[in-house]
């Protein structure tokens, strides 16, 4: 065999491995490390111990949209791997997220657990890694640990494998859809959603559970 119909082959095999991986795997989408932003620490904006969390919300974000935004801001280089690489990212996985009822109904952002344990130092990169395929930047996951997910889980693994054991219950929209349509298309495809409220914002959209990560409605906003 030829170098060159070698290589084919490769792209083949790879293509066909991806396209059969659970959503969000690891082995779902191509790794390179070069584009890989290792300046991933965050500052702590604001911290709130005293809210309890009530439900969880699982949070879903189109990617080509935030390429695009970040792109205009010229922000491009810190996002790389998610807007430069080779794989085709859709509606990726934003965070989930430990939510007071009482916040989330009467619209307070800042009425939510957060930074629970303060600000944390940044996880090492193969602690990431596994879950860049599901939420793809090593600034965002370092961010979704430190806001979010220390307020309810005791490890950065117990939290990003919650995550991604939640998301890969679901077929996720295509991107070109709206988050009005993606919250259709959702319903329409994920028995489980049939007849259950989902989170809607102008740019994203998410799926509420209770505290045994069971499917629920999420509350009526006022």
């Amino acid at each position: 065999m030829t170098v060159f119909f070698r290589v084919i082959a490769s792209f083949i095999l790879l293509f066909a491995a991806a396209a059969n991986a659970a959503p969000f795997s690891a082995d779902s989408c191509d790794i390179d490390a070069s584009l890989l932003n290792k300046r991933y620490d965050n500052d702590l904006d604001y911290k709130n111990t005293r809210a309890e969390t009530d439900f969880f919300l699982l949070v879903y974000s189109n990617s080509p949209r935030f390429c695009d935004y970040m792109e205009r801001k010229g922000r491009e280089d810190s996002v790389r791997f998610q807007c430069e690489s080779d794989n085709d990212f859709g509606w990726v996985v934003h965070g989930l997220w430990g939510e007071s009822r009482k916040a989330y109904t009467s619209g307070n952002f800042e009425g939510h657990p957060r930074y629970c344990k303060g600000d944390l130092k940044p996880l090492p990169l193969k602690t990431l890694e596994p879950y860049l395929c599901m939420s793809p930047g090593t600034r965002l996951l370092q961010g979704q640990w430190e806001k979010h997910g220390a307020c309810d889980f005791s490890s950065p693994e117990q939290y990003f494998g919650t995550t991604l054991s939640l998301a890969q219950r679901f077929k996720v929209p295509p991107e070109n859809l709206n988050p009005k349509q993606a919250v259709r298309w959702m319903r329409d495809n994920n028995p489980a959603l049939k007849r259950i409220w989902l989170h809607q914002t102008r740019t994203e959209f998410g799926i509420c559970f209770d505290k045994n990560f069971d499917v629920m409605s999420c509350p009526r906003r006022r």
